[in-house]
């Protein structure tokens, strides 16, 4: 119960509310082994819900406890969003249905209210690329069908349905965006498919990321803090086609620090590697550029090396060896550059301006992000694959060489 309140680099977020869900837990589950909880023997009054759920119920009793009118907290909220998922969402519209037969209107209210919180996290994760294309589509029909086999009931669909329409007309998409921003993002556009259509090599590839920061600085200076708060957060999922992580993944952190984004990775329903790049609108359309200027440097660079002496030379299985090697080497070349430009760059705009608004920026991605209901952890996706020196120094010389000229026109 405890480990629901725990959220990663934070610890444990309401010691309070923690304390009160163990608590009723054990009142509702366990005896008093000398805790000194003191349970009453008789409570107040019984009733079983069809779909009980310990830390969905521990949620909404403490919401209940708040009283009429109250509005949970900051932190009431992010726990709920980060508890988001198809059985709780069932468990809410069941709970909220069966408790309003029973007379119990606060207790249906605030279970309702539960269930709508997911519902909206489960559309803001898919308007960022992440989970279910369309996930409320999906519940639809599941739901339908439990009901038809008398597994779930008819009123917690049409509460389903219901909630739906809601969030269909509170929910917006991005706001609206300036002039300056929408010819921003459509030259990086145009960037992009000019260069998809042509290929790269790195030196081209670094040059058009240059390009990019240009165009990304000269928006960012005409910016003031009320401007930068008011900016659109939005999300890009890139699905890789892959299962597994390989060498050009470690490029993936870097694009995201440069393009001032974050980013995780997640399995797709298809059971594919998918990448989310979360942040301003232009930073991910940027990150969106620049990944897929890398990936088309990597198979520019890898036929190269394939063509070359140092894989002529291997024989067997050492070849696949050998180009893993060097996409290692690459991937770790590029990251260095694409850090040191980052740093570069971060240095000019203060230097030249006096402010630096990237607290500000990171608070605004953070404060959207929280609304995903999203728990990241890190993950060492380092491959213990026997690394060939030569071919590794080769892949890391081609990233060593990136130079910075004039960008793409």
């Amino acid at each position: 119960m405890a480990k629901e309140f725990v959220r990663p680099g934070k610890g444990l977020i309401n010691d309070q509310r923690c304390a009160a869900a163990v608590y009723r837990h054990l009142v509702r589950h366990g005896v008093d082994d000398g805790l000194g909880f003191g349970a009453p023997s008789e409570p107040e009054e019984a009733f079983a819900l069809s779909h009980p759920d310990d830390e969905l119920d521990a949620i909404a009793w403490d919401w209940i406890e708040l009283g009429e009118g109250a509005e949970p907290s900051r932190d009431d909220l992010e726990i709920a969003r980060a508890l988001t998922s198809g059985p709780r969402l069932a468990a809410a519209l069941a709970s909220s249905v069966e408790l309003r037969r029973l007379g119990k209107g606060r207790h249906a209210d605030v279970y309702r209210q539960l269930a709508l919180i997911q519902m909206e996290t489960f559309q803001r994760r898919a308007r960022v690329g992440s989970g279910e294309i369309n996930p409320l589509d999906t519940f639809a029909a599941q739901f339908e069908e439990l009901a038809a086999k008398r597994r779930f009931s008819h009123e917690a669909v049409a509460l389903f349905h219901e909630l739906r329409r809601r969030i269909s007309l509170e929910t917006r998409g991005p706001k609206s965006r300036d002039d300056d921003l929408s010819r921003v993002i459509e030259r990086i556009r145009g960037l992009r498919a000019k260069t998809t259509e042509q290929g790269c090599t790195e030196q081209e590839a670094l040059a058009a990321a240059d390009k990019v920061a240009e165009l990304l600085e000269r928006y960012g200076l005409s910016l003031s803090e009320v401007d930068l708060r008011q900016q659109p957060c939005e999300g890009f999922g890139i699905d890789t086609g892959r299962r597994k992580h390989g060498a050009f993944d470690r490029c993936v952190p870097a694009i995201a620090d440069f393009c001032d984004c974050r980013v995780w990775s997640e399995t797709s329903p298809s059971g594919t590697l998918r990448f989310v790049f979360f942040g301003l609108s232009a930073d991910v359309e940027a990150a969106h550029y620049l990944y897929d200027l890398v990936a088309i440097a990597f198979e520019t660079e890898t036929a190269t090396f394939k063509s070359g002496i140092i894989h002529a030379t291997m024989i067997g299985g050492e070849k696949r060896s050998a180009v893993n090697s060097f996409q290692i080497g690459l991937a770790r070349g590029i990251s260095g550059k694409l850090e040191t430009l980052k740093a570069e760059r971060t240095a000019a705009v203060f230097n030249s301006t006096g402010r630096d608004l990237m607290p500000i920026k990171t608070s605004v991605i953070e404060e959207e992000f929280e609304k995903l209901g999203l728990s990241l952890r890190a993950k060492d996706v380092n491959s213990r694959r026997r690394v060939l020196a030569d071919a590794y120094e080769a892949g890391q010389e081609a990233g060593r060489k990136f130079e910075v000229k004039a960008g793409i026109e």
